[in-house]
């Protein structure tokens, strides 16, 4: 009776320190940005110093080293390629709108004269908050100065190199370090346990591991193929800064219920209205094959990489998005996994009875 009671008083601690965690992260967490980043690639790289180290019989420091400049060789790379052609296409894009500001204007004029009708159906108050919502809308796009905002944005970009340098500096030699000490580093953390908590402390921290690994390499490989179907289908569709809107498509997707449709979907209606066919049905063709790609590839990525449902996966961000807003899409899947570590290592009863 003692021990079960030990262990419902056990349970209710972790569960209460699994709903402070997320206050707790959401005041300390900024302030460790970096280290944690730079702890988070480490252990993401650890396995590929392992490899070196056991089949090229090279010692961890060479290893280490050989991993650290491969891994800022392919990021300076990737940045390098997808960025300049990114900024390239946004100031084409911005150029364009600019240029065809007055067309825009009076499309939009034009829509608000077709949908006049079923405004007027909507009581007195209502109408008119939305005429005046919308003539101001029209006026602040007639001095809509799109080119001004992006160079304004860059400017502020460029005024915070300097803080981000310094962050970004701080990230690779915190993971210089962590790398290269991240052995030592393990072993001091297990002094604090004792033997018989050890073990459940590795399983723990290995399910942990494994999992915020998996998860973020699970949402890595949807984004790419998300961004990838997305850029090919435009491209073949002949649209203009197909990898702008290929990237925004990306964001969009990686936020929770909204996804890939709540863009392609409107775009084809609006595409059918101007009468371009032939663009409509290639976007939901487009919204077809990201859809089933996704259904196929998601499941199977996040089921072997994290070990959560589908349904865990996608409860776990919302609820996470609703309480602590971007920040909440990754700490509540983790949370879930924290806790099913907790069960495993059977520091939870696996099943209790009221």
């Amino acid at each position: 009776m003692e021990g079960y009671i030990k262990k419902v008083f056990i349970t209710i601690g972790i569960v209460i320190s699994i709903l402070l965690l997320p206050i707790l992260f959401y005041f300390v967490f900024p302030h460790f940005i970096p280290f944690i980043i730079a702890l988070l690639l480490a252990i993401m790289l650890e396995p590929l110093n392992e490899w070196l180290i056991r089949n090229t019989k090279i010692k961890r420091k060479l290893a280490v080293h050989l991993t650290y400049f491969l891994f800022l060789g392919s990021i300076a790379l990737i940045f390098y390629f997808t960025v300049t052609k990114i900024i390239i296409e946004l100031v084409n894009f911005t150029t364009f709108v600019q240029k065809n500001i007055s067309f825009i204007q009076k499309w939009f004029y034009e829509l608000y004269l077709k949908i006049q009708n079923i405004i007027q159906m909507l009581p007195p108050e209502t109408s008119a908050r939305i005429n005046q919502s919308f003539m101001k809308f029209v006026d602040q796009l007639a001095n809509l100065n799109l080119l001004s905002t992006i160079w304004s944005g860059i400017y502020g970009i460029t005024t915070a190199i300097p803080n981000l340098f310094f962050i970004v500096l701080i990230i690779l030699i915190s993971l210089y370090f962590f790398t290269l000490h991240l052995p030592g580093l393990k072993n001091q953390f297990y002094q604090y346990f004792k033997d018989s908590s050890r073990q459940k402390v590795q399983v723990v921290l290995n399910d942990i591991r494994n999992a915020t690994i998996g998860f973020l390499q699970g949402q890595l490989i949807l984004s790419t193929i998300t961004f990838l179907v997305s850029s090919i289908g435009l491209f073949i569709l002949g649209v203009n800064y197909a990898l702008i809107i290929a990237f925004f498509i990306v964001i969009v997707d990686v936020l929770p219920i909204l996804g890939t449709g709540s863009v392609l979907v409107p775009w084809a209606i609006y595409a059918l209205t101007q009468g371009n066919t032939y663009l409509a049905i290639g976007l939901i063709v487009l919204f077809l094959v990201m859809t089933i790609v996704r259904r196929i590839v998601e499941p199977k990525i996040l089921g072997e990489q994290i070990g959560l449902s589908a349904l865990s996966t996608l409860i776990s961000i919302w609820v996470g998005f609703k309480v602590l807003g971007v920040l909440g899409v990754f700490l509540g899947p983790l949370i879930i996994i924290l806790y099913k570590a907790f069960v495993k290592a059977e520091i939870i009863p696996r099943q209790m009875k009221i």
